[in-house]
């Protein structure tokens, strides 16, 4: 039986197919699902290991792959919840939008009309295209 808190971790971001892999690599590596919310929760615990712990810092992540797989992890929670961002973002300024003009709005969220507009061409809700750096890999 897996323990509640990988789930806890992992459930928001990852599909039910995909977490009992990320588990099992992750408890090979002999990384718990504590480290693991630690790092999701806390990204500067990891994020600056290797500037604040030195050349063995890796291993209070489980060495080089464990800490591999952590970053993985991470960068696929971060664009789920960059993804969840830019909707909320895309849904507030069409709500700007539909009482004031493009460049009304451009002028006071401080960019530009372009950018404005581009929030139209392609929603957050498109499925991850798994090329954009931001979507992060499957570990």
């Amino acid at each position: 039986m897996i323990d509640v808190g990988w789930y806890l971790s992992l459930v928001g971001y990852r599909t039910a197919a995909e977490i009992l892999g990320v588990i099992e690599r992750l408890q090979a590596c002999g990384i718990t699902s504590e480290i693991l919310d630690k790092v999701l929760s806390a990204p500067d615990s990891l994020l600056y290991a290797p500037e604040r712990d030195g050349e063995d810092w890796a291993q209070d992540y489980g060495g080089p792959a464990g800490a591999a797989l952590l970053t993985a992890e991470l960068l696929a929670y971060l664009s789920h919840q960059h993804r969840l961002a830019a909707l909320i973002h895309r849904d507030l300024v069409t709500e700007l939008v539909a009482t004031d003009s493009v460049a009304a709005v451009a002028g006071h969220l401080g960019i530009s009309e372009v950018a404005v507009a581009r929030l139209f061409l392609v929603p957050p809700t498109s499925p991850p295209t798994g090329d954009a750096p931001t979507e992060g890999p499957t570990p």
